[in-house]
């Protein structure tokens, strides 16, 4: 049979594996921690993940587990404790509201812990602020923030779901400009959101390459097929975040030669 032209080749399972950070960012009721933590590093070294991302508690456990392997380990400043609702947030956002200095502060003791990598949730509220009246103050946040990393990469979520494709490409391009590794889509703790789509991760690949192209792009949210993954890498995240790497890697079919790239865009 011939191949279709708009056939799509699957990633090698060792190149897939290292645009992804392997995370462990929340717990069922009662579930051991420590053990569920070890498990995403014994997987890392497995499957030759890029790095894991966890919480800032478990940031020195991960360094100690990864020692000389490579793997790196990435935290999270100002995450969401629980759970929010599309609907509530849209209406009044709270992820990455905690005060400033307490994000400085995460920031630092998860320098002190050993972190390579920090990805850090943007004050949405005040982003939208912000976009309204033409001020900078969640910027000026940001940098604070990357200051007080003392040269660690920084990635910086910017919930993608609860944006205005104007409000996504102004966070994107202050994420250029502040110089930074990554602008990251999502928690994947907004529920009823969408996460990471191809139509805004090209958005924000767009955005950040007419700004400074070093700046890249981590998809997150909702990443749970190889179909997923490569039709994101494909309009050029860097990175993706996902709980479900050892799947994406080694538990499902590799995409099929003739499913055409359309189809991805009309799917996610």
């Amino acid at each position: 049979m011939q191949r279709s032209q708009t056939s799509v080749a699957p990633l090698p399972a060792a190149q897939l594996a290292k645009a992804i950070d392997h995370t462990k960012l929340t717990f069922a009721p009662g579930e051991d921690e420590q053990a569920a933590i070890a498990q995403l590093c014994e997987e890392a070294l497995t499957y030759g993940f890029y790095s894991v991302c966890v919480q800032p508690r478990h940031v020195a456990f991960c360094k100690a587990r990864l020692a000389d392997s490579g793997v790196k380990v990435a935290t999270v400043i100002g995450f969401p404790s629980a759970k929010v609702k599309l609907e509530t947030e849209k209406l009044q956002p709270t992820i990455g509201r905690q005060p400033l200095a307490e994000k400085v502060a995460e920031t630092r003791q998860a320098v002190l812990d050993g972190a390579d990598e920090l990805d850090v949730v943007i004050d949405v509220a005040q982003l939208k602020v912000d976009a309204r009246r033409g001020s900078e103050v969640a910027r000026l946040g940001l940098k604070s923030i990357h200051e007080a990393a003392q040269g660690r990469a920084m990635k910086v979520i910017i919930e993608t779901d609860l944006l205005s494709d104007e409000e996504v490409v102004l966070a994107s391009r202050w994420c250029a400009e502040l110089r930074l590794l990554m602008v990251k889509t999502s928690t994947g703790m907004v529920e009823g959101g969408l996460g990471a789509t191809v139509e805004t991760v090209k958005r924000m690949v767009d955005t950040v390459l007419k700004v400074y192209p070093k700046t890249k792009v981590k998809a997150s949210g909702g990443i749970k097929t190889r179909a997923q993954a490569e039709a994101l890498l494909k309009v050029g995240a860097a990175r993706l975040g996902t709980s479900s790497g050892v799947q994406i890697v080694a538990g499902e079919t590799p995409l099929s030669e003739n499913i055409a790239e359309n189809q991805y865009e009309n799917q996610y």
